[in-house]
């Protein structure tokens, strides 16, 4: 009889690991699943960047109301930039030559919305110094996960 009863418990304990088995599986699948929702999809990370780019572009260049057009020549200057930066990705001089031109086009434009030289060549400048804090800040986020 000891020995019905002892395969008796060994099949229940093998049927509560089983079941504990599944639960832990389940448990962990829910958890990875809300763990991978709650993170931004890239979509929403790039539509979050230029929603800040857009901010610090009008601190930048302090931006007022009068201001209403740059955003009507900045949207295709910055195009241009993007699709000059893609073609050009092994030839930097050629992508330095095609900058300047596209600069020089967008100049005058520039020139007529914001009124002045000083705030055309800061429009020059806000792409680098964006940039240069988006890097900044990625590189104090990748130094806190190594803590």
């Amino acid at each position: 009889m000891d020995s019905g009863r002892n395969e008796l418990t060994i099949m229940k304990n093998k049927h509560i690991y089983s079941i504990l088995h599944y639960l832990l599986i389940a448990l962990f699948l829910l958890l990875s699943d809300q763990v991978i929702s709650q993170q931004p999809k890239k979509g929403e990370r790039l539509a979050q960047l230029q929603g800040l780019k857009i901010d610090f572009i009008n601190r930048y260049l302090q931006l007022t109301p009068a201001d209403s057009g740059f955003w009507r020549v900045y949207t295709p200057y910055n195009f241009e930039l993007r699709e000059a930066k893609i073609k050009s990705t092994d030839d930097i001089i050629g992508l330095e030559e095609q900058v300047l031109a596209i600069r020089k086009k967008y100049q005058p434009e520039f020139r007529k919305v914001l009124g002045s030289e000083e705030r055309v060549q800061k429009v020059f400048t806000v792409d680098r110094e964006f940039n240069k804090l988006v890097r900044e800040e990625m590189q104090k986020r990748a130094g806190r996960m190594r803590q």
